[in-house]
């Protein structure tokens, strides 16, 4: 990136003051996805850098959501875009994004299964792509805050717990209202956008992947 703009230093800021209670309640571990950046296995990373493609465990997945979502509801206004693979996974955050509706401008689900009763504040797309069920992506983006988490899962687990996901954070304000924009039309039926999402959104997976649960597991 060869320069910042005030807009991204400003998000980047208030959202690093939002996900410190986050970091603190659990034990998010990332790694670099390339293993030419890792120092050793044992180099744990508790909050990388944005910008960068790295794989992250479920705990870090949820501190930076959350603490997008938090930076959402300080705004006040604004769009965010969360998927959940399915619906079943939006069920626990079900009070949280009510709260986050009556806040924002607009609050828009994406999901496989059937919205559930009593969220009709709630935009909820069906997701009809099975590639892109493979999506964890959590955007906000306001007049002048803006932050994306956008990951793709990199194994093949069921169980939330043990997935992992290789993907970047960013406060860039042109990248996210141009994920954003892609979405809207994603919205809209028009299926070939998902072919450019796998094209030049998909984060490199790391080669091999048979090191991925070793490198996650508890010191």
């Amino acid at each position: 990136m060869i320069c910042r703009t005030s807009e991204e230093t400003k998000s980047e800021r208030l959202f690093r003051n939002r996900i410190k209670p986050h970091l603190k309640a659990k034990k998010p571990r990332t790694l670099p996805a390339s293993p030419r950046q890792r120092a050793a296995s044992g180099e744990i990373v508790v909050l990388p850098v944005s910008d960068v493609t790295h794989l992250f465990n479920h705990e870090a997945m949820l501190a930076v959501s959350h603490a997008i979502e938090d930076l959402a509801a300080d705004i006040g206004e604004g769009e965010l875009v969360s998927t959940f693979q399915h619906v079943n996974h939006f069920v626990p955050q079900r009070e949280r994004y009510l709260n986050l509706a009556k806040r924002l401008h607009a609050v828009r689900v994406w999901a496989e299964g059937e919205p559930p009763t009593g969220t009709a504040s709630i935009d909820f797309i069906p997701i009809f792509h099975p590639e892109l069920a493979r999506y964890w992506v959590v955007l906000f983006d306001s007049e002048d805050i803006h932050a994306v988490l956008f990951c793709k899962q990199a194994n093949g687990c069921c169980e939330s717990p043990k997935k992992v996901f290789s993907g970047f954070y960013s406060f860039n304000p042109f990248l996210v209202r141009c994920i954003r924009r892609r979405f809207s039309l994603l919205a809209c039926g028009m299926d070939g956008v998902v072919s450019h999402f796998e094209r030049h959104f998909s984060p490199r997976m790391p080669d091999p992947l048979e090191d991925i649960d070793s490198l996650l597991a508890p010191a």
